[in-house]
Formats: structure tokens, C-alpha cells, sequence
């Protein structure tokens, strides 16, 4: 899907009166061919994935009845990484996979993208191995007395 369609679909979704989610995920071990194969089993039928970049790809999923179905599919994609062969030797797949969720009307398309990039980063922090973090906001540590 183009990025132009990608974000109108978004914005569809956002205003749509259900859950929303955006899960992006950043290939770190470049496979690309063989991820994009990977991803098409573990979305549902009627998620939307864009090819943002070289190694970056985003899902929406619509019509979400609980935002734990989102939490569900990063972790199956996160499951389904595991070495590929690619040009006739073994090679590692990772990713770093961000969730973003966002009820009807709270969010606009950047604020929702922006939260799964956050989320992407948090992963990524973590280790090269694939990982997936849910943007949550960040907890003020409780003042010292």
C-alpha cells in the first residue's frame, strides 16, 4: 500500500468509532523480501501494511473490539522471526516492533504514528534481538520528600 493511502486509511480508522492500532516495525536484521512474506502470515486479513522505508513497515488494524488483539498480532510477528535463507546462506531476522492504540476520536494520525515510533524506539533500546514495546506515557518518578 502507498504511504498516501496508508495515512487516509489511518485517518478512516481513527474517526471510525472503534479501536485503532498502528504497529511499526523497523527490520534490523535487512531481509526484507523474506520479512514482507513473514508479516502477510501474522496480520489479519483485514489489517492495511505499508513499506514506509528500506527496512521500516507499518500494519493498521482496524475494528478492533479490545485493544489486546493489537498486543496479540505484534506478539505472532515477534514470534514468527527466526533465521531465513536469503541469497543461499542463513540469514538472521530481527526486528524492533512498536504498538500504538488508540480509541474512537482520541488520536490524529500523527499522534497515533508518533506513539508507535516511540514505542519502536523503546524496543529497540532494549537489544539487537526482536523485540515489541506498547507506547504507554511515561510515569514521573514520585517526588522526594
Amino acid at each position: 500500500m502507498r504511504k498516501w493511502r496508508f495515512r487516509r486509511a489511518v485517518t478512516r480508522s481513527l474517526a471510525s468509532g472503534r479501536h485503532t492500532a498502528v504497529v511499526l516495525i523497523d527490520v534490523v536484521q535487512p531481509a526484507p523480501a523474506q520479512f514482507a512474506r513473514i508479516l502477510g502470515g501474522c496480520v489479519p486479513v483485514s489489517a492495511r501494511v505499508c513499506r514506509l522505508g528500506a527496512d521500516e513497515y507499518a500494519v493498521l488494524l482496524t475494528g478492533m473490539a479490545f485493544p489486546e488483539q493489537a498486543y496479540d498480532v505484534a506478539g505472532e510477528i515477534a514470534s514468527a522471526l527466526s533465521p531465513v535463507i536469503a541469497g543461499g546462506r542463513l540469514v538472521p531476522l530481527a526486528a524492533a516492533i512498536g504498538v500504538a492504540v488508540a480509541g474512537p476520536g482520541e488520536l490524529t494520525y500523527d499522534e497515533i504514528i508518533g506513539r508507535a515510533r516511540q514505542a519502536m524506539l523503546r524496543a529497540q533500546r532494549v537489544g539487537p534481538q526482536t523485540r515489541w514495546a506498547v507506547w504507554q506515557r511515561e510515569v514521573s518518578p514520585p517526588f522526594a520528600a
